[in-house]
C-alpha cells in the first residue's frame, strides 16, 4: 500500500498542473478514461482542470450542461462561449441539427436565439420551431426579423393575424415588399381599427337615436311626432342586434334608458293629442274657407273673362267651363256646412255668388248686344281710316306710320255699309259721318253690363288717332307760318344792319319756304312778305358795284397762297376758307351762271384753280390722316374681335389680365372718324360688357376682401399681444397675395392703407423686441457674471447646483442670449472636467508614490509615515501588501513580474527574454480561450498578494517599482 502513494495515477494528483498533464494522455474513446474525464470536467475544484477535461471530451452536450451548472465564473463563461461558438458555427465542435433545435427550444437565451437565427434564417422555415422561438424571445424586433427572413407564407399570415399591436403592424407594413403580405397587413390593421371603432360607433348611433327620440317631446305636431316615432322605433329595432358589442352593465344601462324615454314620449303624445285634433279640425275649416275664397275669386275671373274677352265669339263649351267654376263654389259651401253646421258666409260673399249666377243667366242676351256693338265699332274704324287718308292726301304727304295700327285686318273682316262711307266726297262730310258713327257706338255700348276691354281699346285707339291727325295737321300749318315769319324778321333785321350780302342769301331761303305754304296760310303773311321782297330787289344792284375792284385782289392773294410752301396745314386750310368766304360775299346769290359776264366767269375760274392748287398740300395731309384712321379702324376692329373671343369660362384672374390688356390697347389705338368711332364704341361696349361686368364684380369682391384685411390689420395696431398681432399680420399679408386685383382706382389706395397698418404693427414688434432684447442682455450679463464667479474647484454639489440654477434662469431668455449662456457653461464644464481629470491623475500619482514608498520603506520608516502612505494608497492595496488578500496566486512573483512588464510594455532584463516570450504566449492563449487576459492591475494585485518580499526577490521589487513609476495608472 505504501507504494501506491508513489505510483498513484497522475489525474488524482493534488497538483492541478499534473492533473492537466494527465488529461492530455486520456482518450475519450475509451470508456474508463472517458469516465475519468467526465469526473475531472464536472467535479474537479480547479477551473483549469475542468476546462482541460471539457476540451478533451469536446462534446456540445457536455459544454451545454456545464454552461448551466458551473459554479466557477471562468468555467461558466468559457462553456457559454463554446456553446455559442458551436451554435454560431465558429468552432469545430460537432453539433447535430436535432441537438441544435432542442437547445434552442429548451436552453438558449433570447439573445443567443436572436444571434443564431440572424445568422441562419433557414431555421425559421420550420413553422413550429419558428413559433416556439418567437414565443421564447418575445421581442417585436425578433418577430419582425422572422417575418421577413425565412418565414413561410403560412407563418407570415399567422403572425399578422395574431398581432394586435397596430404600431408593430405599421412598422411591418413599411418594411414589407410582397404585395400579398402588404394586403394582409393592411387588412389586419383595418380589422383592428374597425373592431376598436365598432363599440364607439354603436354607442354614438344609439345615443343619437335616443336623443332624437327624447327630442320628440319638444314637438307639438302629433302627426310629425308619430311619423318620426315609427321611424325611430324601426331604427332602435335594427340597433338591438348590436348590443353584444357592449358590456353587460352598458347593455342594462342603455336598455333602461330606452324604456324610460319611450314611456315618456308615449305619455307626451297622449297629453297633446286631443288639443292637436281640435286644432286640425280648425285648420281644416280654415283651409275650406280659403278654398272657397280662392274658388270664388276664380269664378269671378272666369265670368269676367267670358264678358271681356269672349263676349262676341264665346261657344257653349266656354259657357259650360265658367258654369262649372260657379258650381264648384256652391259645392264648397255645402262641404263647409257639413263639417261645421254653425259656419256662416258673409253677406258680401252671398251677394257675389248671386251676382255670378245672374251674369251667367243674362250672358246670351249680352252676347247679342256685343255682336251688334262690334259691327258699330267696325263702322267707326273704317270711317276713321278714311278720314285720316283723305286728310293726308289733301296735305300731299305720305300716310303716317300710325295709320297701320288702326287694325286693317279687323276692318277687312267687318261688313260695312258702303253707303255710310260714301256719304260725301269731302273731308267735312266724312268727319260728320264719323261723328254720327261714334254716337251710335256709344248708344249701343250702354246696353252692355260691361264693354269688353279689347273693344274699348280699339274704339279709343281710333278716336285718339283721328284727334292726333287733326292736331298734327294744325300744328304743321302753325309751325310753317312761324318759321316763315321768323325768316322775314331775320331778313328785315339784316337789311336794317347793313348786312346786305347776308340779307340776299337769307331771302333766297325765305322765298322757297313761302312757295310751300297753302293759299290760306300764305294769305296770313302775304302783305309782310311783299314788303320784304321789294327791299331785297333794291339791294342787288349794289352788290355788282362793290365786287368789281375787290375780286382781282382776292385772286392774287389766292395765287400767292398757292405758291407758298404749306408749313402749317391747319393755317393753310383756314386761309383757304377765309378767301372763299370773302369771294362769296362779292358774288350775287340771285344771279345764275348764265347771267354773269364773261370777265366775272374768268375771275371765278382762276380763283377756283388757285385755291385748288393751294389746297393740294392739305389734301395730301388729309389723305395721310385718312390712311392712319383706316389703320386705327382695323386695329380697333381687331381689338373688338379679340374681346369677343374671350371666354367667360376662363379663370377669372387670367380673364382680368387679358381684358385689361385689350382695354389698354383700345384706349391707345389711333383716332378714327367721329361717326365711325361712335359705332365702334357701341360694338366695344356690347362685346366687352359681359367680360367687364364679370371682371368688375370680381374686383369688387376683391375690394371687399382687401378692405376687410385692411380693417383687420388696423385693429392689430393697438393689440396687447404684439407677437400674436404680428403673426396675424403676416397671415393677412399671405391672404392679400392670394386675393386678386381690386381695380386700378382702389388697388393702390387699399395697398397704401394696408402697408401703413402693417408697418405700424411691425414697428410695435420691433420696439417690443428691442425692449425685450435690452432686458435679456441685462439678464445675460447677470448670468455671465454668476458663472464667472463660480469656482472651478468648488464642491461637486455646489458646482452642479450653480450650473442648474443658471440653466433654469436662461430658459426664459431668447435663443441668441440662451446660446451665449450655454456656450459659457460648456466652457466652464470643459475646464471643470480638465480640473477633475488632473485631480484624478494627481491622486493616481500619489497612490503610486505611496505604494512605492511602502515597498521601499525599511525599519527606519516611522509609523506615522507608514500610516499616511497607507491612507493615501487605500485599504485594498494596503491589505494586499500586508498579505491578507485571498487573490489567485497560481503564478510566482518572477512570472508575475515579467507579465506585469509585458502588460505595461516595460522592457525586461535580457536574462528574462525566454521567460518573457513564454509569458506572452500564455497570456495570448488565455485571451483566446477566455476572451480576455489579466490586466496590469490584476497582475500587480497577484504580485503583492504573495506577502513579504524575500531577499531573493529584492531585484523583482525594483523592477516592479520601475513599472509603477513608469505607469502609475496600474494602482488607479
Amino acid at each position: 500500500m505504501i507504494f501506491s502513494r508513489f505510483f498513484a495515477p497522475a489525474h488524482t494528483s493534488a497538483k492541478p498542473e499534473k492533473r492537466i498533464q494527465a488529461i492530455e494522455s486520456l482518450s475519450p474513446d475509451k470508456a474508463q478514461e472517458k469516465t475519468i474525464l467526465h469526473e475531472l470536467a464536472f467535479n474537479d475544484e480547479d477551473a483549469n482542470v475542468s476546462l482541460a477535461a471539457l476540451n478533451k471530451l469536446n462534446s456540445f452536450v457536455l459544454w451545454s450542461k456545464m454552461s448551466q451548472i458551473a459554479k466557477d465564473g471562468r468555467v461558466k463563461k468559457a462553456a457559454e462561449k463554446q456553446v455559442n461558438d458551436a451554435l454560431l458555427g465558429n468552432s469545430s465542435l460537432a453539433l447535430s441539427e436535432h441537438d441544435k433545435v432542442v437547445f434552442l427550444k429548451e436552453s438558449a437565451s433570447a439573445e443567443l436565439i436572436t444571434q443564431i437565427v440572424q445568422r441562419d434564417s433557414a431555421l425559421v422555415a420550420n413553422d413550429e420551431l419558428a413559433k416556439a422561438l418567437i414565443a421564447k424571445v418575445a421581442k417585436p424586433s425578433f418577430t419582425q426579423f422572422v417575418l421577413f427572413n425565412g418565414a413561410s407564407t403560412n407563418l407570415q399570415n399567422q403572425l399578422v393575424a395574431e398581432s394586435t399591436d397596430v404600431s408593430v403592424l405599421q412598422k411591418w407594413l413599411k418594411k414589407a415588399q410582397d404585395k400579398a403580405l402588404v394586403n394582409k397587413i393592411e387588412e389586419r390593421i383595418s380589422a383592428i381599427a374597425e373592431a376598436e371603432q365598432k363599440p364607439v360607433e354603436f354607442k354614438k348611433q344609439l345615443t343619437l337615436c335616443l336623443s332624437k327620440y327624447q327630442a320628440l317631446c319638444d314637438k307639438s305636431d302629433v302627426e310629425v311626432v308619430m311619423q318620426q316615432k315609427a321611424a325611430l322605433d324601426s331604427e332602435l329595432t335594427g340597433l338591438a342586434g348590436q348590443y353584444e358589442l357592449l358590456s353587460m352593465a352598458e347593455q342594462e344601462d342603455y336598455r333602461e334608458k330606452q324604456s324610460r324615454i319611450v314611456e315618456q314620449v308615449e305619455r307626451y303624445i297622449d297629453r297633446i293629442k286631443p288639443e292637436w285634433e281640435a286644432k286640425q279640425q280648425s285648420e281644416q275649416l280654415a283651409q275650406i274657407r280659403a278654398l272657397y275664397e280662392q274658388q270664388l275669386g276664380h269664378a269671378k275671373n272666369q265670368v269676367n273673362w267670358l264678358y271681356n274677352e269672349r263676349l262676341c265669339e264665346a261657344t257653349l263649351a266656354d259657357v259650360a267651363t265658367v258654369n262649372e267654376s260657379v258650381r264648384a263654389v256652391e259645392a264648397t259651401i255645402e262641404q263647409l256646412a257639413r263639417i261645421d253646421s254653425n259656419a256662416q258666409l258673409s253677406e258680401k260673399s252671398k251677394a257675389a255668388l248671386v251676382e255670378l249666377n245672374d251674369k251667367l243667366e243674362r250672358f246670351s242676351m249680352q252676347q247679342q248686344y256685343g255682336q251688334k256693338l262690334l259691327v258699330k265699332l267696325g263702322t267707326v274704324e273704317a270711317l276713321g281710316l278714311k278720314l285720316i287718308e283723305m286728310s293726308e292726301a289733301q296735305n300731299n304727304t305720305d300716310a303716317p306710320e300710325t295709320v297701320e295700327n288702326i287694325g286693317r285686318a279687323e276692318i277687312a273682316n267687318t261688313e260695312i255699309d258702303s253707303a255710310e262711307i260714301d256719304v260725301a266726297e269731302n273731308t267735312e262730310a266724312i268727319k260728320q259721318t264719323f261723328d254720327e258713327a261714334v254716337k251710335e257706338y256709344r248708344l249701343a255700348s250702354a246696353e252692355l253690363i260691361r264693354v269688353p276691354q279689347p273693344l274699348t281699346e280699339r274704339f279709343d285707339n281710333v278716336l285718339s288717332k283721328v284727334k292726333a291727325q287733326e292736331k298734327a295737321k294744325k300744328n304743321a300749318i302753325n309751325d310753317a307760318l312761324k318759321q316763315v315769319r321768323k325768316q322775314i324778321s331775320v331778313v328785315d333785321n339784316l337789311i336794317s344792319q347793313g348786312k346786305f350780302r347776308a340779307a340776299l342769301s337769307k331771302f333766297v331761303k325765305l322765298d322757297g319756304s313761302v312757295k310751300t305754304l297753302s293759299e290760306d296760310a300764305f294769305g296770313q303773311i302775304e302783305k309782310r312778305f311783299k314788303k320784304t321782297a321789294e327791299d331785297v330787289s333794291r339791294l342787288e344792284g349794289w352788290q355788282d358795284y362793290l365786287a368789281a375792284p375787290r375780286k382781282p385782289a382776292l385772286l392774287e392773294e389766292a395765287k400767292a397762297l398757292a405758291d407758298t410752301p404749306a408749313d402749317n396745314i391747319k393755317a393753310r386750310s383756314n386761309a383757304i376758307k377765309y378767301l372763299r368766304k370773302q369771294w362769296l360775299t362779292l358774288t350775287s346769290v340771285v344771279q345764275t351762271d348764265e347771267q354773269r359776264s364773261a370777265e366775272d366767269a374768268a375771275l371765278q375760274r382762276d380763283f377756283d384753280e388757285a385755291l385748288e392748287r393751294a389746297f393740294e398740300p392739305c389734301r395730301k395731309h388729309y389723305a395721310e390722316l385718312d390712311a392712319a384712321r383706316e389703320a386705327s379702324l382695323k386695329a380697333r376692329e381687331s381689338i373688338i374681335s379679340s374681346v369677343a373671343d374671350l371666354s367667360e369660362d376662363m379663370p377669372i384672374d387670367e380673364l382680368a389680365k387679358a381684358f385689361d390688356k385689350l382695354s389698354k390697347q383700345w384706349h391707345s389705338a389711333g383716332q378714327v372718324e367721329q361717326s365711325v368711332y361712335e359705332g365702334l364704341k357701341q360694338q366695344w361696349k356690347q362685346s366687352s360688357a359681359p367680360i367687364s361686368k364679370r371682371v368688375n364684380d370680381w374686383q369688387s369682391q376683391n375690394q371687399v376682401q382687401k378692405r376687410k384685411l385692411v380693417e383687420q390689420v388696423k385693429t392689430l395696431v393697438d393689440a396687447e399681444d404684439i407677437n400674436a398681432a404680428a403673426d396675424e399680420a403676416q397671415e393677412a399679408q399671405r391672404a392679400w397675395k392670394a386675393i386678386g386685383h381690386a381695380g386700378k382706382r382702389e388697388e393702390s389706395k387699399l395697398w397704401a392703407e394696408f402697408k401703413k397698418a402693417n408697418d405700424a404693427v411691425f414697428d410695435n414688434l420691433k420696439a417690443q423686441r428691442k425692449s425685450q432684447n435690452n432686458e435679456a442682455n441685462s439678464q445675460l450679463e447677470a448670468l455671465i457674471q454668476s458663472l464667472s464667479s463660480l469656482e472651478i474647484n468648488a464642491d461637486y454639489d455646489v458646482f452642479n447646483a450653480a450650473i442648474s440654477d443658471v440653466i433654469e434662469q436662461s430658459e426664459a431668455l431668447p435663443k441668441p442670449q440662451r446660446l451665449k449662456v450655454q456656450r459659457r457653461i460648456d466652457d466652464i464644464k470643459t475646464k471643470r472636467k480638465a480640473f477633475e481629470r488632473e485631480k484624478r491623475n494627481q491622486a493616481v500619482v500619489a497612490k503610486a508614490e505611496a505604494l512605492v514608498g511602502l515597498l521601499q520603506a525599511g525599519e527606519s520608516a516611522s509609523e506615522d509615515d507608514i500610516n499616511a502612505m497607507t491612507n493615501t494608497l487605500g485599504k485594498r492595496w494596503a491589505t494586499l501588501i500586508e498579505g491578507a488578500s485571498s487573490a489567485d496566486t497560481t503564478h510566482n512573483r518572477a512570472w508575475l513580474t515579467v507579465a506585469l512588464e509585458v502588460a505595461c510594455d516595460v522592457p525586461s532584463p535580457e536574462s528574462e527574454s525566454s521567460t518573457r516570450t513564454s509569458v506572452q504566449l500564455q497570456m495570448m492563449t488565455a485571451k483566446l480561450e477566455n476572451g480576455e487576459s489579466a490586466s496590469a492591475r490584476e497582475l500587480l494585485s497577484q504580485w503583492l498578494s504573495h506577502g513579504n518580499i524575500s531577499a531573493e526577490e529584492e531585484h523583482l521589487k525594483q523592477r516592479i517599482i520601475n513599472v509603477i513609476q513608469t505607469n502609475p495608472e496600474v494602482v488607479s
